[in-house]
């Protein structure tokens, strides 16, 4: 029987969140990168994070750290073990990837805001095309979670969207092997707009190099990241 609107319930949450200014947003747009979290805690002043940023290449991987120094409230950013590998069997994410610990001010990431109301981060939580993807879990009512809500969008000026809601007695599915999360920003870019042009059509309705000059990008490098996509989701089914 499900608890009514009033009533304090352990609650999974998937949620949807954009905000300004927010650091990993900033860095894995501009290096076409993406990024998962694992971990996240807070103090009086301070936000900390540990994530993995990945790509598909090095460079990407390299350009999205070097943005990130340069935001303003980033405090502490350091690599975590070796250098970014390109090893696509040690980063199944992405052929780079490279974990770091993140120290920003309390007051500027979203993390911090459910943190500091007693929301937990549950698995990790993923940034990937402009868009922060959280899992989290909430003991509270579903009146006093919407309220909540509202408060973080008004204080960080937020667009939060629930894409899941379900008490946490319910199952969880884990992810498949084969669902898209495994693809890196750039593999998804390209699948994407060649479903959208119609490349996949008989007969094609636009040509690879079309596609890549849609994309700013070499026919060559527009082709790697189709391929390497298809062969993830294909090779997973």
């Amino acid at each position: 029987m499900s608890a009514s609107n009033g009533e304090r319930e352990l609650l999974n949450l998937t949620l949807e969140v954009w905000h300004p200014d927010c650091w990993g947003i900033i860095s894995t747009d501009e290096a076409g990168s993406g990024l998962i979290g694992h971990g996240a805690a807070v103090d009086d002043t301070s936000a900390y994070e540990r994530c993995t940023i990945y790509g598909d290449s090095r460079e990407h991987v390299t350009q999205a750290i070097e943005v990130a120094h340069d935001v303003s409230f980033i405090n502490h950013i350091e690599s975590i073990g070796s250098a970014a590998s390109e090893d696509a069997l040690a980063s199944p994410i992405g052929h780079a990837a490279q974990d770091v610990f993140i120290e920003y001010d309390v007051d500027e990431g979203i993390g911090s805001a459910f943190l500091t109301r007693g929301v937990l981060v549950d698995s990790s939580y993923r940034i990937e095309d402009g868009v922060e993807t959280w899992n989290l879990l909430a003991h509270t009512s579903r009146s006093s979670l919407g309220r909540l809500l509202d408060e973080i969008r008004e204080e960080r000026d937020a667009e939060i969207s629930v894409t899941k809601i379900a008490p946490a007695s319910e199952p969880v599915r884990p992810p498949s092997v084969g669902e898209p999360t495994l693809l890196t920003p750039r593999q998804r870019e390209a699948v994407n707009i060649a479903k959208r042009y119609g490349y996949y059509n008989w007969p094609r309705e636009a040509s690879a190099q079309e596609l890549a000059d849609e994309l700013g990008v070499s026919k060559a490098t527009f082709l790697e990241h189709l391929r390497k996509a298809e062969a993830k989701l294909i090779g997973n089914q």
